[in-house]
């Protein structure tokens, strides 16, 4: 079957299993159908072991001199990964490179299954997945919409490559970012309104949809960091998880796995497919 549309996935922070897609894409083959999702190019992003296998060492090395162990883990393995990949921006072939590294491979293999090379691409990022892909279509387009910006980066991935090279992997394609438990706030929230400057589109009619539940802490509406967001992204609340976590900080797990979120993804594949 000819594949005309494209779809990558990026997790969020902490231990991750590299099916975590598995219950987002359950549930858009189910409302999709069988034979329009075999015309859909999909690969999940996993740059999870790039930061996790360091964490473990180093909770090894500790554990035995230290009390509260649970929640030692807890902190480490998930605010460690936001720490790590900001703090290595500017080492060569470190976690914030290798994590990009994962994307491009991921949209690689993606162009080839393609049949044309402008057909649309989907990411689909949850949590701090939020995050790598804002860096990650930052870094690869920022001289489309910087006038100042004519060089490449000196940082990450795209510093290996000219401006003119590889625009599928570049995302110059994508047509919908599409977000849930984001948590870029985070990252921004201690700079004043007029610093918090996010991506472009690096496609002319690029869509971003932001989804997140009022009842998770980690996940939050973009729209309200400055002008530039709120003309860029569109904020969805939704009410995700079942009895247990839907009106908690869980909430924040229950994203992919509830129809508010997979019912949207299978309507904007639908609509590239026609």
């Amino acid at each position: 079957m000819v594949k005309k549309v494209g779809l990558i996935t990026l997790h969020g922070m902490g231990e991750t299993e590299e099916n975590y897609a598995d219950d987002l894409l359950e549930g858009v083959q189910e409302r999709l159908g069988e034979e329009a999702w075999s015309e859909v190019s999909f690969q999940s992003v996993y740059y999870q072991k790039i930061l996790q296998d360091p964490q473990y060492e180093l909770y090894e090395a500790v554990k035995g001199k230290v009390d509260s162990k649970a929640m030692r883990r807890f902190w480490l393995y998930k605010f460690s990964d936001p720490a790590a990949l900001e703090y290595s921006r500017n080492i060569p072939d470190a976690a914030y490179e290798l994590s990009q590294r994962k994307i491009f491979e991921a949209l690689s293999t993606i162009q080839d299954e393609l049949e044309d090379p402008q057909a649309p691409v989907i990411v689909a990022a949850h949590s701090l997945g939020g995050q790598v892909i804002s860096n990650y279509i930052w870094d690869a387009n920022r001289h489309l919409w910087d006038d100042e910006q004519n060089e490449k980066p000196g940082y990450g991935l795209w510093r290996h490559y000219d401006l003119d090279e590889h625009p599928f992997q570049r995302l110059q394609t994508m047509r919908l970012l599409f977000t849930t438990g984001c948590n870029i706030p985070i990252f921004v929230g201690g700079l004043p309104r007029n610093q918090r400057q996010p991506i472009g589109r690096p496609h002319p009619e690029m869509k971003w949809e932001n989804y997140y539940d009022e009842d998770d802490a980690l996940g939050w509406p973009l729209q309200d960091l400055n002008n530039a967001y709120d003309d860029l992204v569109t904020d969805y609340s939704v009410n995700v998880g079942g009895l247990l976590s839907s009106w908690n900080p869980l909430a924040h797990t229950k994203y992919w796995s509830d129809k508010d979120i997979q019912q949207p993804v299978a309507d904007h594949l639908a609509s590239f497919l026609e």
